[in-house]
This record gives C-alpha cells, sequence and structure tokens, in this order.
C-alpha cells in the first residue's frame, strides 16, 4: 500500500493586532485569504501579503501559511 498526497489550494492568514483591552492583555484578528496556489513559492506569497498587509487598519503580528492535502491509500 501506497499513501498518495495530492496537494490543494492552500491559505494565508494575517493575525492582527487590534490593540488592548481594558486590562492591558492584547487583542488580535485575523484576516484569511484562500486559494494560494501549491506552486506559489514562500517569497511570492510574503510578497503579496506585504502588499495586502499596507492596506490593513491594523498592524500584522504574523503571517501563516496553511497546506492542504488530500490523502488517498493506493492499492
Amino acid at each position: 500500500m501506497a499513501i498518495v498526497a495530492t496537494e490543494l489550494d492552500g491559505r494565508v492568514t494575517l493575525v492582527l493586532n487590534k490593540g488592548t483591552d481594558g486590562d492591558g492583555n492584547t487583542l488580535t484578528g485575523n484576516k484569511s485569504y484562500s486559494k494560494v496556489k501549491p506552486t506559489a513559492s514562500n517569497d511570492d506569497v510574503y510578497g503579496v501579503v506585504n502588499g495586502i498587509a499596507s492596506l490593513q487598519a491594523f498592524p500584522v503580528v504574523t503571517v501563516r501559511k496553511t497546506e492542504e492535502f488530500d490523502l488517498v491509500d493506493m492499492p
């Protein structure tokens, strides 16, 4: 048995700093963009995200890239 992985479109998430609450705890929010092609390099994705980040109302704390796969058992 061999497991075959097929890479699907991924997602990139911007974690935004939305300030602090009354107790001084950091408040964050997420903005996700889907349909990131598996062939896109990390450098290319980060470059596009930098452009998107400049349009956000809140500063970006972290950029997360999520990759997804379908796994199929091939007899």
